[in-house]
């Protein structure tokens, strides 16, 4: 948690002097968080590699198109910069949004998991627009895995969306801050949608949200921890979209695959 907060506070700072609402341009991929966050710092308004393709046609293969949703102090390029290239690699029409984020300052996610999922809401009124799909999966991570459940729940969105797939989510209050009062409404009396497919990925390792206030119960719910796994992955809460078991299990869940059949 601490080298995390340190990254990103440092970012922020710097950002200050470096950013001024850049306009968006693919950026290419990444091979970890860190040196995304300072790519994204340097160069505002960068985009993971073929993402936002609003010419986009979802094949027959992959008829939904994904909508990747970063968390808390994060953006789209520095949170998919690996995944994201390789979704498109494989013939998805992939979108990310950058949310909650004040003018001037390439950190968003930062506003509450209503206001985000209202966020979330027009973002995928636009890809399905664009695309012709009657639903899309979304891909999230940290928040950004906990605000398509408000989406689902309250906005209309389990008429838009087919799968959920979240990696390390707050889906229940933690020790610390204060959590958003939003957790108690999504968790009561059950904390799934019918008709909607989630799947939960962490790791025993997270150092910012403790796996098991991320593992959800109610029906439709599948849970994945990677140690049960592949015991000697290491990896943790900010490292894990970049992590090749996590993505090859965000491939699979999409696929509808199998998330015991991986290579570790």
């Amino acid at each position: 948690m601490a080298v995390h907060r340190t990254v990103v506070v440092a970012g922020l700072v710097g950002a200050l002097a470096l950013a001024s609402g850049g306009a968006a341009h693919a950026a290419p991929p990444a091979e970890s968080f860190p040196e995304a966050v300072l790519y994204s710092i340097v160069h505002p308004g960068a985009e993971p590699l073929g993402v936002n393709d609003f010419e986009c046609t979802p094949s027959a293969e992959h008829p939904e198109p994904v909508v990747l949703v970063h968390g808390f102090l994060e953006n789209a390029y520095d949170n998919w910069a690996s995944l994201a290239p390789k979704l498109v690699d494989e013939g998805y029409c992939v979108f990310a949004l950058d949310y909650g984020a004040p003018e001037g300052i390439p950190f968003g996610g930062l506003g509450s998991i209503a206001d985000s999922a209202a966020e979330l809401s027009t973002f995928v009124d636009a890809v399905s627009a664009a695309t012709g799909a009657s639903k899309v999966s979304i891909v999230g991570h940290s928040k950004g895995g906990t605000v398509p459940r408000y989406y689902v729940e309250y906005l209309g969105g389990a008429d838009r969306v087919s799968k959920i797939v979240a990696l390390s989510p707050p889906n229940y209050p933690t020790p610390g801050p204060p959590v958003d009062d939003a957790l108690a409404e999504l968790n009561s009396p059950v904390d799934t949608v019918p008709g909607v497919e989630y799947t939960v990925i962490v790791t025993r390792y997270d150092q910012v949200v403790p796996y098991q206030a991320s593992l959800l119960t109610g029906p439709g719910a599948r849970n994945v921890v990677i140690q049960d796994l592949c015991p000697a992955n290491t990896v943790e809460h900010t490292g894990i979209s970049y992590d090749l078991l996590a993505q090859q299990l965000v491939f699979d869940a999409l696929a509808d695959g199998d998330l015991d059949a991986v290579t570790c």
